[in-house]
């Protein structure tokens, strides 16, 4: 259950942390970007793909629990997806700027909840592809989450 509340905490953290960056949609209005917790909503439609966007998305990658009174680590990746169509292509930008806010944002203070603890170490990628007017990157980050303890007080 623990892992499944840090991505539930996590989702309204990065909701909180990234209100307020604004970004262009395909029908020329700015909006809010979206957070989406183990994947994406299925598109049903061409119009489906374009609603999601802007997004994160918030994939749990692995866990560890090393045993004894340690606490498990949960690693975790969030996919960003940026929608710009503008003929300046700074969707790249955006996607940085989004990046730079969620590493800041942990390493100003690891805390979340007060339950979850993320390392020092975070990895981030930008897409090196060109896939005008989708611009792409990815955030990975490890929390440290409390694990399960024997019951028996012997053990």
């Amino acid at each position: 259950m623990v892992p499944v509340q840090l991505m539930e905490d996590l989702a309204e953290e990065l909701k909180k942390t990234l209100s307020h960056l604004c970004f262009p949609t395909k029908g020329g209005e700015n909006t809010a970007i979206n957070v989406f917790a183990y994947g994406l909503p299925v598109e049903k439609t061409k119009e489906d793909r374009e609603k999601k966007f802007p997004y994160v998305v918030i994939l749990p990658d692995e866990g560890e629990i090393p045993g004894g009174i340690e606490n498990q680590t949960v690693n975790i990746q969030l996919l960003i997806g940026i929608f710009d169509d503008s003929l300046k292509n700074q969707g790249k930008k955006a996607v940085l700027n989004t990046i730079n806010d969620i590493c800041e944002r942990f390493l100003k203070n690891p805390v979340l909840k007060g339950n979850y603890y993320a390392n020092e170490k975070i990895t981030w990628v930008l897409d090196k592809e060109d896939e005008y007017p989708y611009h792409y990157g990815a955030v990975w980050l490890t929390f440290n989450v409390p694990a399960f303890r024997r019951e028996s007080k012997y053990a």
